[in-house]
């Protein structure tokens, strides 16, 4: 005899297995990825003047990969911690400290690149650490990118006596240094420098055109471009602990560099008759600028000298075959720049030679 209840017992184990095999294992439920703007790129945090300028660059994609195109602004946040107490284990509490909305930072920045934040809230002997965010337009936040500690303390004042030159191809500055702190205190320890360029039409750049700190007091700027026009400023370093801080810029210093200053008088130069023509030879110049080289001759009886060459010669020497023999000529050499309307030196000191081959 059979015990009660005992079928339908065994018939709905069978049917749970049956259920369980049949529809198989499931997997926990994720919620789904919420979209937002990626993460900036380019994030830059960099001390200057009486200011920190937070920079970057617009993030590439959204979170999951997808287009970015939602994008209605960014949150810049910022944690601080006084020198004094700092506690570098410890977690960072970051406040909202600034929002910069998409559209209007476009308006207001048609030539677009790098989007730049100042804060000059801040107080000495503080180290501040920086995040953004990127936001869509239901105000999601993106994904957070947070720079490295920046140790703000009072700057340098800035360079002083800046001053500029055009030598050939380079422009060549010269500084003296800063005599105190932006406060008037005393600066004690190293000095560097960074160098700006720009054109008369466009900003400073955030990056110097030094790709390291200028521990002299003069610099070459081989970048430029001849017949142009160009604004140069300065900024001292700083060191505080590891941060770098830069100091107001210097005076601006406008150059142009359409050359006008020749190069200078050649020396050394000789005459050698001989079977070919009359061979001359000098000591070559050095400017980076120079083009080469005009040879003129004077034969006796001529009230003016004529250029030998059609093109300006390469290098430190000549051959003259348009001479006569028994004849005594005298001849000069100047030197000539590459400029776009070129300079000429000064003739040489003169050689006097009879041909007599």
């Amino acid at each position: 005899m059979k015990a009660p209840g005992l079928r339908p017992f065994l018939f709905f184990s069978v049917l749970c297995l049956l259920l369980a095999g049949g529809c198989g294992k499931k997997d926990d439920p994720t919620a789904p990825v919420a979209v937002a703007p990626g993460k900036v790129r380019d994030f830059a945090v960099r001390p200057r003047g009486n200011a920190i300028v937070v920079s970057f660059v617009l993030p590439e994609k959204n979170n999951d990969g997808s287009l970015l195109a939602d994008l209605a602004g960014f949150t810049v946040l910022r944690s601080e911690q006084p020198f004094a107490r700092e506690c570098k284990d410890c977690p960072k509490r970051f406040l909202v400290i600034g929002d910069i909305d998409y559209k209007t930072y476009l308006m207001n920045n048609p030539q677009g690149g790098a989007i730049e934040y100042s804060d000059s809230a801040l107080t000495v002997q503080t180290v501040y650490t920086y995040r953004v965010m990127g936001y869509d337009a239901d105000k999601r936040p993106g994904v957070p990118v947070t720079g490295p500690d920046t140790y703000w303390d009072v700057p340098s004042a800035p360079p002083r006596a800046v001053r500029a030159e055009l030598q050939g191809k380079s422009v060549v500055l010269r500084w003296e240094v800063p005599a105190t702190l932006q406060d008037g205190a005393a600066f004690e320890g190293p000095v560097a420098y960074n160098l700006y360029r720009r054109t008369p039409e466009t900003s400073f750049p955030l990056v110097p055109i030094n790709s390291e700190p200028i521990a002299a007091l003069s610099c070459r700027d081989r970048g430029i471009i001849k017949d142009s026009d160009y604004v140069y400023t300065l900024r001292a370093i700083r060191q505080v602990r590891e941060s770098a801080i830069e100091s107001e810029a210097s005076a601006e210093i406008a150059v142009n560099t359409t050359d006008h200053t020749p190069p200078r008088v050649p020396t050394g130069l000789v005459a050698v008759p001989t079977a070919t023509g009359m061979v001359l030879k000098w000591d070559e110049n050095e400017e980076e600028d120079l083009a080469g080289y005009n040879l003129y001759r004077r034969a006796t009886g001529e009230a003016r000298p004529v250029r030998v060459n059609d093109a300006p010669i390469g290098r430190g020497g000549f051959t003259d075959a348009a001479v006569v023999k028994n004849r005594t000529y005298a001849y000069t050499v100047t030197a000539v720049d590459d400029a776009t309307v070129p300079n000429e030196s000064q003739p040489s000191e003169e050689v006097v030679i009879t041909c007599t081959f």
